[in-house]
């Protein structure tokens, strides 16, 4: 009987609205890798001894090496060199706006998570709420029944004896049950940006080629470990590491609220990650403009 009712408080429901829905729509880029193994062997040339590393790397994100020899090589009239600054900016500009397009698609999962999450936890404390009053009503009638009976001196033999165990034992359900009530969702994420980080080697059709490249690519800093390798590695000594975290990998699956917070918080630490490659492109610019 009480495995019985344990068993029933686990409740799995339908998300009220699509997951993904909107959040990944009209995000899809189509442009190959092979265009950054061409820059890349580009960029083995002695002018580049005047940028770092890191500016040489978002050179080669931004497809813009031959741009940047032009421009660097001093032999090019004012008015020449100003057109090519703005088309050097005009890139940026754009990889920017990939960046902040990517960012809010993150962004827009991580929140209804979250969403989701809170929806969970406030349907769950309406059930464990209900089954609390009932206990307390329960425990109440059985006390004052015995009471009352005392009180009169009805002679009811073991019938007494027996309300009282039937009370204290549904009591005792009560209890385990509010314990162990789980509310579960199902839900779907085909594209999953989880996933496409930790597993992925070839890059997602909502992902932008240069940002794809950049968030890979071990030159960009001094520990030659890739912003995703950085982010995989916290991962798995923080999040990784919790029973049923499967469904995070996987095309959907049935959700607690804790897995929902965690999936939220691994998405936006996902969107962090990224948000550090602006700070990466403002450093290029800066260089840049100082030449």
């Amino acid at each position: 009987m009480i495995f019985g009712t344990s068993c029933a408080s686990k409740k799995i429901i339908d998300a009220p609205t699509s997951f993904q829905g909107e959040c990944l729509q009209g995000l899809s880029f189509e442009e190959s890798r092979e265009e950054f193994e061409i820059e890349e062997l580009k960029a083995e040339k002695p002018w580049m001894d005047k940028l770092d590393d890191k500016s040489i790397d978002m050179a080669i994100a931004l497809n813009l090496v031959d741009e940047l020899e032009s421009y660097l090589n001093g032999e090019l009239s004012e008015t020449k060199k100003l057109d090519l600054k703005m088309h050097i900016l005009s890139r940026v500009m754009r990889m920017d706006l990939e960046i902040n397009a990517l960012m809010s698609a993150i962004d827009c999962e991580e929140e209804k998570a979250e969403q989701l999450a809170t929806f969970l936890d406030r349907s769950l404390r309406k059930r464990e709420r209900n089954l609390t009053v009932a206990a307390i009503v329960i425990g109440a009638t059985v006390g004052v029944s015995q009471g009352v009976s005392v009180a009169a001196n009805d002679e009811v033999g073991d019938w007494l004896d027996y309300f009282g165990i039937l009370g204290g034992l549904t009591e005792v359900i009560l209890g385990i049950t509010i314990l162990r009530m789980e509310n579960n969702v199902d839900i779907e994420h085909p594209k999953n940006v989880l996933r496409d980080v930790y597993e992925g080697d070839s890059r997602p059709s909502y992902f932008p080629p240069s940002v794809w490249y950049y968030f890979n690519s071990e030159r960009n800093n001094e520990e030659n470990v890739s912003l995703k390798n950085q982010l995989i590695k916290r991962w798995e000594a923080y999040n990784l590491n919790y029973s049923g975290m499967s469904v995070m990998l996987d095309d959907g699956g049935i959700y607690t609220s804790d897995l929902l917070k965690i999936r939220s918080e691994m998405l936006d630490q996902v969107e962090s990650q990224i948000a550090l490659i602006n700070k990466d492109l403002l450093h290029f610019l800066t260089r840049i403009e100082s030449y």
